[in-house]
């Protein structure tokens, strides 16, 4: 394990906005930058970062924390692995930096029977059985470096080879099945491998584990060409997009990045040096796939088949990435062809001026239009003319629209101006940030709330806390009073970003912090203050324990006790006059 003040060291060796700003582009607004948040679906930014702070919070849904915890959520890896990433940007040598620290997973079975299951199909890539299935991969231009970097292998037609070497290593029957290699016969006793005679493409997660396969024939069938593994807990289809792991680094750096249709695909735009480029793998392309993209760029090109099947998924993908505010670009490849075999026939430069010119939304909704539009038949110039008007109407560039009205004069003859007139002006969208709903707020739960802002910000007013407030009447206002205090004890300082480090297991806390955040309180302390929030406090513990002993009073058969209750109720209504008439 690390030191503390290693981690810390660590923390500031790096600055967070810098960090974010290479996952998430960020504006300069005051002290603080914004950005949109990628941990819900934000269209408008409600992410802030404070450079000060060294902290982000989203105004919308809550997630708060500093860089370490950014890079946990975003990259999907453990404390530890933020925690070497950093290190790594800062240039501070770990022991571990280059490896990845071993983390429990609740499925690592699953995880390492995938992992075994690699090794073995690549073997059998490697073994005399595989001679047709490599001359098959040869005569797609495919070479034995590139089938290497995709960990391309291959499952024999024997029933149960992988099943065999899985039940060596005293995997349960039950695991072995949940894990979508293996099936069960009819007789519910015998067990067989469910992929055979296929080539095997590995699917991995966002970290590069391998969690699928996409099995190819290779045998000339006309059916089932393709099989994707069935879903299991650690698989599902609507969360992985083939070869992410590898092109997010080349996408975030190019700001850019292509979604493909195949395996194939992808594998291809590799060997012409496109390669931040991934594949929905012939799924119907959902809303995780759309934020997984977003993660990577908001500049996106469809590139997907060019038949009508692909020119559906086109469109499909298109509604998606919209509703998560990605405008993507689109290439229509002729000639019904997939990008693997359009890059084939026509060559390297070739598909990377189609990618160059792709057209924008308007150009590709232009396009589908006019494929069924008679330009001769003035009802369908008049609904061509409409519906180019009306997808002009929702664009946010004012050049590209004006461009595109000059277009669409030329093309229809009808005046700018009258276009004007039927778009209007058009109001730039305003989306208000999201705020979390509070209930009202007593007196008491304020002074708590504001106590901790300045807690979180000003070692005096812990001082202040500890040397008179013995209980804060909320829960998670208590807890969280207690750990700033423990932490202000034992490092004599606070620090947000740091304390955010320390309460890395604490959601609640966390939680409560980014909630402490959005709150719009100046920045400096003033003692006044605090003490206001400091005797709140107090007048509310007292009322609640005046209120105890009033339930034990009426309720109490001690005359002894009850004198003594009586006097303490007495003592606290002459202390509470005496306050009053000092305010």
């Amino acid at each position: 394990m690390l030191d503390n003040s290693v981690i810390n060291n660590i923390r500031n060796s790096v600055d967070i906005v810098e960090v974010i700003s290479s996952y998430v582009p960020l504006t300069a607004r005051g002290k603080n930058y914004f950005g949109v948040c990628p941990f819900h679906d934000d269209h408008s930014p409600s992410m802030s970062v404070s450079k000060e702070k060294q902290i982000y919070t989203c105004f919308s849904c809550g997630a708060t924390g500093n860089v370490f915890k950014f890079l946990q959520d975003y990259e999907n890896i453990s404390f530890l692995e933020a925690v070497s990433k950093c290190a790594d940007i800062a240039g501070i040598p770990l022991e571990y930096s280059h490896q990845k620290p071993k983390r429990e997973e609740k499925y690592q079975e699953l995880f390492d029977i995938y992992e075994i299951s690699q090794k073995f199909y690549q073997n059998n890539m490697n073994s005399a059985q595989a001679k047709e299935a490599k001359e098959y991969l040869y005569h797609r231009n495919l070479t034995d470096d590139i089938i290497k970097t995709f960990s391309i292998g291959l499952s024999l037609p024997d029933s149960n080879l992988l099943t065999k070497l899985l039940k060596k290593k005293n995997y349960t029957d039950k695991t072995l099945l949940m894990s979508g290699l293996v099936g069960e016969s009819e007789n519910g006793i015998d067990l067989y491998d469910l992929y055979r005679n296929r080539i095997m493409f590995p699917l991995e997660d966002i970290r590069g584990r391998v969690i699928g396969y996409n099995g190819r024939a290779y045998h000339g069938e006309t059916t089932n060409k393709y099989v994707n593994s069935k879903e299991t807990p650690i698989f599902k289809k609507r969360e992985v997009l083939y070869n992410y792991h590898r092109a997010k680094e080349t996408a975030r750096t190019k700001k850019e990045i292509i979604i493909m249709e195949g395996p194939m695909d992808v594998i291809r735009a590799y060997t012409i040096g496109v390669l931040n480029v991934v594949a929905s793998l012939g799924t119907a392309f959902g809303k995780e796939h759309a934020m997984l993209i977003r993660k990577l760029s908001n500049n996106v090109i469809l590139c997907f088949d060019g038949d009508d099947a692909g020119l559906k998924a086109t469109k499909s993908a298109l509604e998606e990435l919209e509703k998560v505010g990605i405008d993507p670009k689109i290439v229509r490849l002729e000639d019904g062809l997939d990008p693997d075999e359009y890059i084939q026939k026509y060559g390297r430069d070739t598909f990377l001026k189609k990618l160059e010119n792709a057209m924008n939304i308007v150009e590709f909704k232009e396009f589908l239009l006019k494929a069924t539009t008679d330009f001769s038949n003035p009802v369908e110039l008049a609904n061509y003319a409409n519906a180019m008007i009306e997808e002009i109407g929702k664009m946010e560039d004012e050049t590209l629209r004006e461009i595109s009205i000059t277009k669409l004069s030329e093309e229809t003859k009808l005046s700018p101006d009258f276009i004007h007139s039927k778009i209007g002006t058009k109001e730039k969208k305003v989306e208000p940030v999201l705020k979390k709903e509070n209930k009202k707020m007593t007196k008491w739960e304020k002074s708590e709330r504001n106590l901790l802002y300045y807690m979180l910000r000003n070692g005096n007013a812990i001082k202040m806390y500890d040397k008179k407030i013995t209980h804060m009447p909320t829960d998670k206002y208590r807890r969280l009073g207690f750990q700033i205090s423990s932490f202000f004890r034992q490092y004599g300082y606070i620090d947000i970003a740091d304390l955010l480090t320390e309460l890395r297991d604490d959601e609640e806390a966390q939680e409560t912090i980014g909630e402490l955040s959005m709150l719009s309180l100046r920045e400096e302390m003033i003692p006044e203050e605090i003490d206001d929030y400091l005797r709140n406090i107090k007048e509310y513990n007292e009322k609640l324990q005046m209120d105890k002993y009033r339930h034990e009073l009426s309720n109490s058969d001690n005359y002894d006790r009850k004198i003594e209750l009586a006097q303490k109720l007495v003592s606290y209504k002459m202390r509470s006059e005496e306050d009053n008439g000092r305010d």
